[in-house]
């Protein structure tokens, strides 16, 4: 990594202001760390919405010359407008300006660069903060959602230092304490601990609203043992769909390793004989989460 002076972040452009990008806005207004927060989205009316909720100093509805007040931007949007938006600020790579974003699949960003020769640009740190929740919008951001939560910092390989040490400070700034993931590495590690088990909620969640149980049981999506692992299939479904697809090799592939894992319970299940219930409790005693 390249390295130069220490580099003073006094104002921030965050780039969509759904659940994460107005959270972000929120906590950033709060702890007073910065001199403005600037807000863009495609949609006006969210921007005017945050402007008088007062989660932004400012909207900057083009987004160039958003760019050009900014010392960081923040890319906030979901998976299919990334492409887009990357074609638009690629002007303002290997400028004075740091970029980072928290998209959870990074291989568009990964793929833009090397498709475009941008394999050498040093200000864009790629991030993803391990926060939210099954709501989703600007009405249901809140200015707790990085509290104490986990971001992740993929540097790329020609990255600066101090734009490193500034996104770190950045997420720091906001409560989140941060770990260092190989980009590479970055959708492989996501698959196992965040896009499979979505995917297996609303799996799970399909089954049980084809088999109408809330008809005779109308609790079940508010408390229990189902309630628990159907939540995050409230999830917006446009923004998981784009991460399935884009993802899509990684997951499948641990999918496959779950779908095995869950074939080998089953004939642990079919077996009656006393030894196998003794392998099948030790099998659930080895399956508990390790801490």
């Amino acid at each position: 990594m390249a390295n130069n002076t220490n580099k003073k972040i006094n104002k921030i452009l965050v780039v969509g202001l759904g659940l994460i990008g107005a959270s972000l806005c929120r906590t950033l207004k709060n702890n007073s760390n910065y001199e403005k927060i600037f807000g863009h989205d495609c949609d006006k009316e969210v921007m005017q919405y945050a402007l008088e909720n007062n989660f932004i100093d400012e909207t900057k509805i083009n987004l160039k010359n958003g760019i050009q007040d900014s010392d960081l931007i923040v890319l906030c949007v979901p998976i299919h407008q990334i492409k887009k938006i990357l074609d638009i600020i690629k002007e303002f790579f290997d400028s004075e300006k740091i970029f980072t974003d928290t998209l959870s699949v990074k291989n568009s960003i990964l793929d833009f660069m090397d498709n475009n020769k941008f394999g050498k640009t040093d200000n864009f740190i790629l991030s993803h903060p391990m926060a939210g929740t099954e709501n989703f919008g600007i009405k249901n951001s809140n200015d707790n959602l990085f509290l104490n939560s986990v971001t992740l910092i993929s540097p790329l390989d020609f990255s600066n230092l101090d734009n490193v040490n500034a996104v770190k400070d950045f997420w720091k700034s906001v409560n989140c304490n941060i770990v260092e993931v190989d980009p590479y590495d970055h959708d492989r590690h996501l698959a196992a601990i965040s896009h499979s088990p979505h995917l297996i909620s609303f799996a799970l969640s399909k089954i049980i609203n084809d088999l109408e149980y809330e008809k005779e049981f109308p609790w079940i999506h508010s408390k229990g043992s189902l309630s628990d692992m159907t939540r995050i299939a409230n999830s917006e479904p446009e923004a998981w769909a784009s991460i399935f697809k884009d993802n899509q090799e990684n997951i499948i592939d641990f999918i496959d390793e779950y779908l095995g894992e869950l074939n080998e319970l089953k004939a642990r299940i079919m077996i009656d004989d006393q030894h196998e219930f003794d392998d099948l409790v030790s099998y659930l005693k080895n399956s508990k989460p390790v801490k």
